[in-house]
């Protein structure tokens, strides 16, 4: 069984090598194309990302060059990720020869070459977007593996209301609907529908399914006066060599289902199969790039 303390940090470090990999990688290259035109346009740029973590997606902007002088805003309601960040940016400043500056605890600067990035870190819920940012306050916003955690109908008006006008959001990673295990099971239908309706009912008095976010956000943004540029799938697939990300699937699952019938045979045998090395999972995702 699985059972040992969960270490999220350890988790979400070990995420950053899948998400990477199953990036779309045609709207990655778009929104890519348009942060460096726009870059090279204004002197220095605003950011805003949505659900931070521990900084995985800071570390893939500056790998892929992305980042010059810019004032990052960085948003994550989970305090004890604000010091893993720190190291992790620390550690990438150190290895390319950036000079790290704790401004205050809540402020680092990265500077050196044509890097100048200024980094706020807030211990703040999204839901707060609305009373901490002017509206048109930002270049850029970016949620990664978050928006469908959202209301998104209640919430996404208020963050769109702070980009300026031509403004870009890039949201990736949004669950979209289908998780598959392999070997299958006799009760996979069955588990699989009842844990994605577990998913639908986060925000009961909204008409909008979290479990379809991926599939229904691109749409969504359009109807709200967004300019969609380029969306796409995002799919993990994961194999022997992400027990740690499989692993925390199957159990948040058992969480979810505690009390359905079929769930102990289940869980039981996915759990041998996990601890063998022989459990696959595919679980499908969409990015989307687009303009206000």
């Amino acid at each position: 069984m699985i059972n040992e303390p969960f270490d999220y940090v350890k988790y979400l470090d070990a995420k950053k090598t899948i998400d990477d990999r199953s990036l779309n990688t045609e709207v990655w290259r778009e929104f890519s194309s348009w942060l460096v035109a726009l870059k090279n346009q204004k002197e220095s740029l605003q950011i805003m990302e949505i659900g931070a973590g521990i900084g995985t997606m800071i570390e893939r902007l500056l790998d892929a060059s992305l980042l010059g002088n810019c004032c990052y805003t960085a948003l994550e309601p989970e305090a004890s990720f604000k010091q893993a960040a720190k190291h992790r940016l620390q550690r990438w400043a150190e290895l390319h020869q950036i000079k790290f500056t704790e401004l205050t605890e809540d402020s680092w600067l990265l500077r050196g070459g044509e890097i100048q990035l200024n980094i706020k870190w807030f211990v703040e819920q999204a839901e707060n977007i609305g009373i901490l940012f002017k509206d048109g306050s930002f270049d850029l916003l970016l949620s990664h593996a978050v928006i469908d955690l959202l209301p998104v109908p209640d919430i996404m008006p208020i963050i769109l209301r702070k980009l300026r006008n031509q403004g870009a959001y890039y949201y990736s990673l949004n669950f979209s609907g289908s998780t598959k295990f392999y070997p299958e099971h006799q009760n996979d239908e069955l588990i699989i529908r009842y844990y994605h309706e577990d998913m639908d009912k986060r925000f009961p008095e909204l008409d909008w399914k979290p479990s379809l976010t991926g599939l229904e956000l691109p749409g969504y943004l359009k109807q709200h006066d967004c300019i969609p540029v380029a969306d796409g799938d995002s799919t993990w697939k994961l194999g022997e060599h992400d027990k740690l990300f499989i692993g925390n699937i199957i159990e948040t699952i058992n969480k979810a289902l505690q009390g359905l019938p079929e769930l102990d045979a289940w869980f039981t045998e996915r759990c041998e199969q996990h601890e063998n090395g022989q459990l696959r999972l595919e679980i499908s995702n969409g990015d989307c790039f687009g303009l206000k």
